[in-house]
């Protein structure tokens, strides 16, 4: 048994040995090659995430937030945050004198996600044409990636209200269809949402497998023309259900109302647009997956009528005092080509968008010096 033992060692110590050093030669060929030590696709994307992460800190009470003041380009594209945590130029928390601020609130939509930087968001470019019907005004951008109706209530409660808007852009809904699919609900959006917006955010993720990291294997699965799916995680035996959970709608209702009795007690008024998930015709096996990613509760071909159901309860609020309804989803007219995935707009529809509102929005009066 000594003697097997041993030899299953030596074999295993050897077999190593060849693996690194075939690991090692591919390595430096590929170094003499390209002028460049090589990585691995999966480690390149690992390392744009990780640079993607420093934008995003956790949070007590919104359990990720953004981080004031960071700055990253990762994914070829640049994103910040001010000082204040607002994807907006740098400006005190006061109010100027005289100014009238505009809040856009939501989720990676509002923070326009795709966006090549960001002075190409949709809320930066809502500034610009609104200041050709009120100069003295300021659009601050309040989106963060993966927040719900829930926490953009309470990011208002906790800091958008201290800038002293006049008027509350929410546009939201999407990302309420990840608690909505979950069973059973949960009003407060704890299981079936806080738990992926971590993952989805980059947050405990696993380490990468050393297969990931191996330029060798890579190069022959490229050779076997066996590349990865990068869907592979979805769990096919998890339930996906065709319709909202009952109670989702009504807690979408409740967060909705809510900001809107917040801003008006801080004098602001509310502006509520209407979503729209786009499911490209030439993308359509990619979008259907994407969704069902990011969706897992919900069947993806569902997503987009479900959506119509959140719509439908901000249209209902049009008579509200204060309160204002833009149904961008039923008036614009969206093409696929405005959407660079399912969910998130194309620099093209980004300009659309910002047209859109800049005509639709009623402005209050600027305040009084």
């Amino acid at each position: 048994m000594r003697r097997v033992a041993l030899r299953s060692a030596i074999v295993l110590a050897i077999t190593a040995a060849l693996l690194a050093a075939a690991e090692g030669g591919a390595r430096l060929w590929l170094r003499l090659a390209t002028g460049a030590w090589p990585r691995t696709a999966a480690s390149r994307v690992r390392a744009q995430q990780d640079e993607a992460l420093r934008l995003y800190r956790r949070h007590p009470f919104l359990n990720t937030a953004p981080r004031e003041g960071a700055r990253v380009h990762a994914f070829g594209k640049q994103a910040g945050f001010n000082a204040l945590g607002y994807r907006s130029p740098e400006r005190p928390l006061a109010r100027p004198a005289g100014v009238l601020r505009v809040l856009c609130a939501g989720g990676s939509t509002t923070f326009d996600l795709l966006a090549a930087n960001d002075e190409s968001t949709w809320p930066w470019r809502l500034e610009a044409a609104l200041r050709r019907r009120q100069p003295r005004l300021e659009v601050w951008n309040a989106g963060f990636p993966g927040w719900t109706s829930l926490e953009s209530l309470i990011s208002f409660a906790l800091r958008d209200a201290d800038l002293e808007p006049g008027l509350v852009v929410l546009y939201q809904g999407d990302n309420d269809l990840q608690p909505g699919g979950y069973r059973p609900f949960d009003r407060q959006y704890e299981h079936g949402h806080a738990e992926l917006a971590l993952r989805a955010l980059g947050f405990a993720r696993p380490p990468l497998p050393w297969r990931s990291r191996s330029v060798l294997l890579e190069r022959l699965d490229a050779a076997w023309a066996r590349p990865g799916d990068p869907w592979a995680s979805l769990d096919p035996s998890e339930p996906r259900h065709p319709l909202l959970a009952p109670e989702a709608i009504a807690a979408f209702d409740r967060n909705v109302r809510s900001l809107a009795g917040i801003a008006r007690a801080h004098g602001a008024r509310l502006a509520l647009v209407t979503q729209t998930i786009r499911i490209r015709r030439m993308q359509r096996a990619d979008d259907l997956k994407y969704l069902a990613q990011w969706l897992p509760g919900l069947l993806s071909e569902a997503a987009p009528g479900e959506l119509e159901r959140l719509n439908q309860t901000l249209r209902a609020m049009a008579g509200d005092e204060d309160v204002q309804v833009l149904d961008a989803a039923a008036r614009l007219g969206w093409q696929d080509d405005d959407f660079a995935d399912p969910l998130h707009f194309s620099d093209r529809g980004s300009r659309r968008f910002a047209a859109f509102l800049a005509a639709e929005l009623a402005l209050p009066e600027a305040p009084q010096p």
